[in-house]
């Protein structure tokens, strides 16, 4: 990106999975982290961050980590992904301790690097969006909609705690879903001084 032909980008995102950080559980590799980050700053820009769960969670989540791995299918019965059971206390235990662990290595940068991270975006679902499943689930892993937003809720006040003393200050980034009108409500009043993103609005323009 040449800076000078392009001087309204003023940073860039930086996106990774979960499972190329935590290779093993509380194993972690943070060599394509930084480098990814890293290189995002280049040209003197800022950037922001996420990291992904859902498909692009580590494989010892299930085979070890004691998480139901959730087939999901489409409207024929294939197979169109999967994703971590999400209301397992043992992905919610794993999911808040990389959290945790991502912010903590994020502070660990010297100034040239951490002052210039401004933001993290609070990842759920398979991008960045809303929590749930994509397509149709076995019934024992049902989740019910006023579920998903109760985790939503959970895990965006986990984000924002985690974040919300840093200095200099990296903002959470929130997604609620495209109709997700109550949520973003409760996003600017629980997380007062976050970011919120219209992806519907985002789209259309």
């Amino acid at each position: 990106l040449q800076h000078d032909l392009y001087p309204e980008i003023s940073g860039r995102f930086s996106k990774l999975g979960w499972n190329e950080i935590e290779i093993e559980p509380d194993v972690w590799d943070w060599t394509i982290f930084d480098s990814d980050l890293t290189t995002r700053l280049e040209g003197d820009l800022q950037v922001m961050y996420k990291v992904y769960v859902k498909d692009l969670c580590p494989d010892w989540l299930y085979t070890t980590g004691g998480v139901p791995k959730v087939v999901e299918t489409d409207a024929n019965g294939l197979t169109t992904g999967f994703s971590p059971y999400y209301l397992s206390p043992n992905y919610n235990f794993y999911f808040k301790r990389m959290i945790t662990k991502v912010r903590e290595h994020v502070e660990q940068y010297p100034p040239e690097i951490r002052n210039k991270i401004i933001a993290v975006q609070a990842c759920f679902g398979n991008t960045g969006d809303y929590i749930n499943y994509k397509g149709t689930v076995p019934s024992q892993y049902c989740i019910k909609s006023a579920q998903f937003d109760s985790l939503f809720y959970d895990y965006s006040t986990y984000f924002y705690n985690e974040y919300k003393n840093t200095s200099p200050r990296i903002t959470l980034i929130s997604n609620p879903g495209n109709q997700g009108k109550d949520q973003a409500l409760w996003l600017l009043q629980n997380c007062p001084g976050s970011w919120l993103k219209t992806g519907t609005l985002g789209k259309g323009y």
